[in-house]
């Protein structure tokens, strides 16, 4: 066991590294996300006066999907790179890859309806904390909070989510690695569970996601006007590169893990 976290740390910190050497990348995809979102609030505000403005509505969310979908395939494919040593830093030429949709589709749309089923379902589960802590009161005699038994169907909800999403990211990198002799062995690797898959999810959402939710949950005391727009941007800035590096942190380390160097592969397959 304890090999095995001696093999996780240093995954862990091979991504920290490459994410050091790629701060460029991490600014431009941090930047892309925050017009995205800008885009996407946008949408949410066009009014339903004409076909017209349906049509340009329309228009709009699909471009908004493509390009999301574009960012996915992109971290997934620059993640394998990094992870193959085919590269070094994750470069700014595939920031939006658009060669990869065929293999990068399927996978989103399976983790979109897998995420929305387990929300319906522990949603419902949520609705009926009350009568469950009801019913645990009266069979046990003791008093049972239904805000314990909400803490707890969170709790699982998002352990689940974590371990889907990151068999999805798994699977997303085999789909998106580029097929060649020296790694054609790992296109039939199945995205199993494992226990890094869970604790490197938790770690990202922990450590960086509950970062971004500090900062821009914030409110600092400054003086009207200028300052206080100046520090909610600046606050939601670096909230977004905060979530951006967990993002491909997460994503480099699961990377790590399912395509392996090339030189490995290679000497796994001498020539005949």
């Amino acid at each position: 066991m304890t090999s095995r976290w001696k093999i996780d740390w240093r995954v862990w910190m091979q991504s920290l590294a490459v994410l050091a050497r790629s701060p460029v990348y991490v600014l431009a995809l941090a930047a892309i996300a925050g017009l995205w979102g800008w885009a996407a609030y946008e949408w949410l505000w066009l009014p339903e006066s004409s076909w017209l403005v349906l049509a340009l509505a329309l228009i709009w969310i699909l471009a908004l999907a493509a390009l999301a979908v574009a960012a996915v395939s992109s971290i997934a494919w620059s993640a394998s790179a990094t992870a193959s040593r085919a590269e070094r830093y994750l470069s700014l030429r595939g920031i939006l890859r658009l060669s990869r949709l065929g293999s990068t589709v399927p996978v989103i749309l399976v983790a979109v309806v897998g995420g929305a089923v387990l929300a319906a379902l522990f949603g419902w589960i949520n609705d009926h904390s009350l009568s469950i802590a009801s019913f645990l009161t009266f069979h046990s005699q003791r008093a049972v909070s239904h805000k314990l038994i909400g803490g707890v169907v969170w709790v699982t909800e998002a352990l689940i989510a974590i371990i889907g999403a990151g068999a999805c990211m798994k699977w997303l990198i085999l789909a998106v690695t580029p097929r060649s002799p020296a790694n054609a062995t790992i296109a039939s690797r199945p995205a199993r569970f494992s226990l890094m898959i869970l604790v490197t999810g938790i770690l990202a959402a922990g450590v960086f996601g509950g970062t971004a939710w500090l900062l821009a949950t914030w409110r600092p005391v400054v003086k009207p006007g200028a300052w206080d727009y100046g520090q909610l941007i600046v606050r939601n800035a670096l909230a977004l590169v905060a979530l951006t590096l967990g993002w491909l942190f997460w994503a480099l380390s699961l990377a790590r893990v399912t395509v392996p160097p090339l030189e490995e592969t290679v000497a796994s397959h001498p020539r005949v």
